[in-house]
């Protein structure tokens, strides 16, 4: 003898999946949500700052961060013979580089992130 599957039957089953495609979607969206920002705060940070007087900022970077630099000669267009100045920091440092920064006056810098560092 054959079972007849009622209405409620067929709506727990369309229920169920449409449940389960709701909660497979949010596990990939706060996936993706909490990679985002663990990137973010986790990345390595590299500031680069051009200068004409690059011996306070290098001070003040050894002192305060506990860091160095890698110096290069450079020349721009406008002020002439500069130092390009590198310098890798964690995500958590880049308020007092900041700072460091903007003591020095005519100092300017960019910041970028970092994927990978090879050694």
């Amino acid at each position: 003898m054959k079972k007849k599957k009622g209405i409620l039957s067929y709506v727990w089953i369309i229920v169920g999946a449409l449940m389960a495609s709701f909660s497979v979607a949010l596990y990939v969206v706060a996936t993706a949500v909490i990679d985002h920002y663990t990137d973010h705060y986790e990345a390595i940070k590299q500031v680069t700052i051009i200068t004409q007087d690059p011996e306070g900022i290098i001070k003040d970077i050894k002192e305060k961060l506990n860091k160095t630099c890698t110096i290069m000669d450079s020349r721009g267009a406008i002020a002439g013979e500069n130092n390009t100045l590198i310098c890798y920091i964690s995500y958590y440092e880049l308020p007092l580089m900041k700072e460091i920064i903007s003591v020095h006056s005519g100092s300017f810098s960019t910041v970028s992130t970092i994927d990978e560092i090879l050694r």
